[in-house]
């Protein structure tokens, strides 16, 4: 039982701002908590979730997922945290510097995100699990289902499903690799290992994301910590001490990427071409992608910039481009999706990557491999274009995922 987790929720939904519960509501919601996670009934991650929901002032059913009419009264009483102390033998001295450092902590972030949306006047989103992922000289997709799909290309097995995966909630695909997030939040990668960036480290546990590099894969922990592994010849596994708490991040070329708790980027890794470095004029990012030898990010308005290598034209964001919803680097060429839905890619174009269909229309995401384009559209459909040498833009029939 992770009982860290389960002090966590326990100290947010004390401090959430509702009005018509009572203590033993609070009480009998996190005991059901924990008794669902003893019985394996709930995994860890879907625990992050309800933390999450909790960091919104959102109370989940954990047996139905739906909003529970359970919620609680506001104040500040540490009483139900004393009685899991009490229940479980932990220091009182360690969940009181929790309590302090939870709402320390999320008070900062809470001011931090109002003082961004005020400035900016858009909304912070939260950016959906990556259910499509154009690599290197493969595709893969988290079909409706929930099962995983990978084509085409299979020199080191990194279309070879594992029989054992199971239902999965994100993938990531990158040069002759694949790794993907289970149902219940840990990794399992399959592929090309000769750096060992499919060896998931055992002490990794649950994840909330991740995203696979070149010859290197890097996760952010349930606890918002980011860890990587596998090839690190330029530092790109070296997360810095001081990075702390992250919201995401993006394994690159041969480099690495983070958004941390305040929305600042950071970047590290090889930095030759100054992918590394991030603009001092950046500010605060609704997310970031780190391409081959480049960056790019959305800024806190909705506004994209890229930086880093520029032999390919990939870090000259077009001045028509306007508000975006995300942005994909790929290889040499970048894609991002608009305001309206649309998408829109740049780069010299060696194969097609940064021509999008005239037909496409409006797509739910996008994503960029080394030199091609794959999008969800919003029927659900994979749609993908640019260099096809290896087939890995020949979507299966009938292939539907969602971004939901």
């Amino acid at each position: 039982m992770n009982m860290k987790l389960i002090i966590r929720i326990t100290l947010l939904m004390l401090t959430a701002s509702a009005t018509h519960a009572t203590l033993s509501d609070t009480d009998r919601y996190v005991a059901l908590l924990a008794d669902m996670l003893e019985r394996k009934a709930i995994g860890d991650h879907e625990l992050v979730q309800i933390i999450e929901n909790a960091e919104q002032g959102q109370v989940i059913n954990p047996i139905s997922r739906d909003r529970a009419d359970i919620c609680v009264s506001d104040f500040i009483d540490h009483a139900v945290a004393q009685k899991w102390v009490e229940d479980t033998e932990l220091d009182p001295q360690q969940v009181a510097k929790w309590a302090q450092e939870n709402l320390v902590e999320q008070e900062r972030i809470r001011k931090k995100r109002k003082q961004v949306q005020q400035d900016t006047k858009q909304p912070w989103k939260k950016l959906p699990p990556e259910r499509l992922s154009a690599g290197n000289k493969h595709t893969c997709a988290v079909k409706m289902d929930g099962m995983v799909k990978c084509w085409e290309k299979n020199d080191y097995g990194q279309c070879d499903v594992p029989s054992d995966l199971g239902v999965v909630r994100s993938i990531s695909s990158d040069d002759a690799s694949t790794c993907a997030v289970k149902s219940a939040g840990p990794v399992k990668c399959w592929g090309y290992n000769v750096h060992q960036q499919c060896d998931v480290p055992t002490d990794l546990g649950v994840v909330q994301s991740l995203s696979a590099g070149a010859y290197y894969t890097c996760a952010v922990k349930a606890d918002g910590m980011a860890k990587c592994w596998g090839d690190n010849e330029f530092g790109q596994c070296d997360v810095p001490s001081d990075l702390g708490v992250v919201q995401s991040v993006s394994a690159g070329g041969f480099h690495s990427c983070a958004v941390n708790a305040d929305g600042m980027a950071r970047c590290w890794g090889w930095n030759k071409y100054g992918q590394s470095n991030v603009p001092s004029d950046l500010g605060v990012v609704q997310s970031l992608s780190a391409g081959h030898l480049f960056s790019c990010a959305v800024k806190a308005d909705g506004r994209a910039k890229c930086w880093g290598d520029n032999d390919s034209r990939q870090s000259d964001v077009p001045s028509d481009l306007g508000l975006v919803q995300s942005i994909s680097a790929g290889g040499n060429h970048a894609c991002a999706v608009k305001a309206d839905g649309m998408v829109k890619c740049w780069s010299r174009d060696y194969y097609g990557e940064s021509k999008v269909p005239s037909n496409l229309g409006v797509v739910q995401s996008v994503s960029t491999g080394a030199y091609h384009s794959c999008v969800v559209k919003v029927d659900g459909t994979v749609e993908c274009w640019g260099n096809n040498e290896f087939g890995q833009r020949n979507v299966p029939k009938g292939l539907i995922i969602s971004n939901d």
